[in-house]
């Protein structure tokens, strides 16, 4: 969801509304029609305040996915006569209010790019940079959708006083025409920076460094999953064949999965940015 703030000087403007599933249809708005919130696919113009946000239908399968995870956790506990009743009741608060604060957090987040800078409202904070403060606007291939495919494959950053990282909230290509909204919040940060801006001396290091490490983690959980095969063969091998009795006790499920598995991440991890930190 794209808003923008009327300007008189900007032209009657096409709107792209969402028609499920995949019909869209085309409003000619004017500048006075088009009102601060519009649930919208993408505006074109520039104006500024824009803000990304969710759109309603978007939140509507969020909503029937938590209801389901919710009967899923508490059937077994309302159904286990062997748990007491005031223990079912707190367990029940307390996910309820989890996953309510998930789904509201959710839709309240948003990235609002106005004159003064860049707010992102997340599920926990806050966080603002002024458009002096930013260092970089990029957009980052979205390693955690390898494994979530509604997940977007590129998501969107900006870079603060020493490299420090903000994923702009729903500013990525499932939610945006991205090339388009990075291009336009590039421009205003060019132009608001003033002639005075001046990279923060090592942000580009930094960043370089945040990077080779995020990139880091995701190969290591890729090592530690593909380890699962070859510690699975081992632990077969303990449990039918004979082995010497010296190894009995350190071949056990517990202690190869145990141990296997962190060993591979950590290994997987390690490579993964000595490589990328010498390549970058």
């Amino acid at each position: 969801m794209v808003s923008a703030g009327e300007s008189s000087g900007i032209p009657a403007t096409s709107v792209l509304c969402p028609k499920p599933p995949l019909h869209f249809c085309s409003l000619h708005l004017t500048p006075s029609q088009v009102p601060r919130a519009v649930g919208v696919v993408g505006l074109s113009g520039g104006a500024l305040p824009r803000e990304y946000r969710v759109g309603a239908g978007r939140t509507v399968p969020v909503v029937v996915a938590v209801v389901l995870a919710t009967i899923g956790v508490l059937f077994p506990v309302w159904t286990d006569e062997e748990i007491a009743g005031w223990v079912k009741w707190l367990v029940t608060l307390g996910l309820v209010a989890f996953f309510a604060w998930l789904v509201i957090g959710s839709a309240r987040a948003a990235t609002v790019a106005d004159a003064a800078g860049l707010r992102v409202r997340g599920l926990v904070r806050v966080r603002r940079l002024a458009w002096t403060e930013i260092q970089d606007i990029r957009v980052e291939v979205n390693h955690g959708a390898a494994m979530n495919r509604n997940a977007p494959g590129l998501v969107s950053y900006a870079y603060g006083p020493r490299g420090r990282q903000v994923q702009l909230m729903y500013v990525d290509d499932a939610h945006v025409d991205l090339d388009r909204e990075i291009g336009f919040l590039r421009r205003v940060w060019e132009e608001r920076r003033g002639d005075a801006w001046a990279p923060d001396a090592g942000a580009a290091d930094r960043i370089g460094r945040g990077e080779a490490r995020r990139l880091a983690v995701m190969s290591g959980i890729s090592w530690a999953m593909l380890s699962f095969i070859p510690l699975t063969l081992l632990m077969l091998l303990a449990l039918f064949t004979k082995v010497p009795d010296a190894l009995k006790d350190v071949l056990t499920p517990w202690i190869i999965m145990g141990v296997g598995v962190p060993v591979a991440f950590l290994v997987g991890t390690c490579l993964s940015y000595l490589r990328e930190r010498r390549t970058g």
